[in-house]
């Protein structure tokens, strides 16, 4: 009964089923490991970059306190007095007299 040309392999398997490869399997899982370069010119560049932008954006929040967009200071860390006609003096500071 069971010579005519049967496998041993249930149907499933032998219907055109490529055979697995066995290898050795690693032990346990692998970690993935970053690449930690941190001083490759590409990281210190970008460190440059950032350290640029925070420079600029320091200068931009000096430039619009009222010392430097107001023009009544013009060279001056305080508005200078306005002072009567017969007292003004010519100031080193700005170059006018005030």
């Amino acid at each position: 009964m069971g010579a005519q040309g049967q496998s041993v392999l249930p149907n499933s398997q032998q219907q055109g089923k490529k055979q697995a490869h066995y290898a050795p399997r690693h032990s346990g899982t692998q970690k993935v490991r970053k690449i930690r370069a941190r001083h490759a010119p590409q990281y210190e560049f970008y460190k440059r970059v950032e350290q640029a932008a925070k420079e600029k954006q320091r200068i931009f929040r000096k430039l619009s306190k009222a010392q430097f967009s107001d023009p009544r200071y013009f060279g001056h860390k305080r508005i200078p007095k306005r002072h009567p006609s017969l007292k003004i003096r010519y100031c080193r500071e700005c170059g006018i007299r005030h």
